[in-house]
């Protein structure tokens, strides 16, 4: 899925609820999967008269444009009757709840832990992944860095032709890949509280962007469904998160994120 095809359907849904247009033709799959979104909509909403923004929209309830850093989980404002619900909008598939490198994602289980008691082995967990690898180098790329990489950087992952051990992502992978994800898995699998508030804070960003007014949500939606975020709908995805330490090369150079899904 492209970027531009998650914001092309939030604008579709605030569009057929007789928003603002962005003025932008999209797709057919955008404008099917934007009907079924609204569908879902108005089957909650009963009766009750619906008003849509665009968190971009300055003329949404909030009073302003919502922003957060890394990135509001809010896309879309709607209010039902009286209610403001602050709305994530997902494309049909698979869903991502977050992707963050290693200092993003020790924040997001900081925010999760607050108010748990946290044991020895969540600390060491959160330890780690402010300190995982934002620059490594794999072998089937090491050609390439010869090639176009500048003197600073061949030096910075090569010795006498070979990928430097702690800036080997193929290294990474084989061991301390393996045993972090073990780690992780198991304390989440043994600590039912905290992976409950893991994903929560996942799914909204309560915690974490409470300093920027608005770009928390409280609900989403999806052609699968309008919902609100709480203890029933993490417990109904719960079984479906899947959790993953992924590479990303950008020029031959890798960088690692956490990547948190339903499947």
């Amino acid at each position: 899925m492209a970027a531009s095809e998650g914001v092309d359907l939030e604008w579709e849904i605030v569009k057929l609820l007789g928003g603002k247009d962005n003025n932008k033709k999209h797709s057919s799959k955008i404008l099917k999967q934007g009907k079924e979104c609204v569908k879902h909509i108005q089957s909650f909403s009963g009766n009750k008269k619906i008003q849509a923004w665009h968190s971009d929209d300055s003329n949404n309830p909030i009073g302003k444009s919502i922003s957060a850093k890394p990135e509001p989980k809010t896309d879309i404002v709607l209010k039902i009757g009286t209610k403001i619900y602050l709305v994530s909008v997902k494309m049909a598939g698979g869903i991502q709840l977050a992707s963050g490198q290693g200092q993003s994602t020790a924040e997001l289980f900081e925010a999760a832990a607050e108010g748990i008691k946290q044991k020895r082995v969540l600390k060491s967990l959160i330890k780690e992944l402010k300190v995982l690898p934002t620059r490594l180098l794999s072998d089937k790329n090491v050609s390439r860095i010869l090639k176009e990489g500048k003197e600073k950087t061949i030096n910075e992952f090569l010795k006498k032709g070979k990928v430097i051990s702690d800036k080997s992502y193929d290294r990474w992978l084989k061991e301390d890949k393996l045993e972090l994800m073990a780690s992780m898995l198991d304390y989440l699998q043994n600590n039912n509280e905290f992976a409950h508030a893991l994903i929560f804070e996942a799914l909204t960003g309560k915690k974490s962007l409470s300093k920027f007014k608005g770009a928390a949500a409280d609900s989403i939606i999806s052609p699968k469904g309008f919902f609100i975020i709480d203890r029933r709908y993490v417990d109904k995805i719960k079984n479906k998160v899947k959790f993953d330490i992924r590479g990303k090369s950008r020029k031959g150079i890798t960088s690692l994120a956490l990547r948190i899904e339903v499947k």
